[in-house]
């Protein structure tokens, strides 16, 4: 195994970079998600909004709808999901450091 030792300073810029690349990049996603999108075509399933969360539990997606987190439709047992508001969520929720 090979330890790798950084100074408390590097750590921090470095992590300060990498969140500044993540949020740009998350920014740069939704921007051009939202130029694509379809008003037709913006409600996702149930997998698909798992996915585009990075989680894997219905139980988080339930949680997040019950605190109104994220904006859902249901028509019986059918549940879909707004793209928009997922991803206006994710940008909401990027730490900053």
């Amino acid at each position: 195994m090979e330890i790798i030792v950084f100074e408390k300073e590097a750590y921090q810029r470095m992590h300060r970079d990498l969140m500044g690349m993540f949020k740009q990049a998350l920014k740069e996603a939704k921007e051009e998600a939202l130029a694509n999108a379809d008003p037709a075509n913006d409600w996702l399933s149930t997998d698909e909004a798992k996915k585009l969360l990075g989680i894997r539990s219905k139980t988080k997606l339930q949680e997040l709808r019950d605190i109104e987190a994220i904006k859902f439709t249901k028509h019986g047992r059918i549940i879909r999901y707004s793209k928009k508001s997922i991803l206006d969520y994710l940008e909401r929720n990027v730490p900053s450091y």
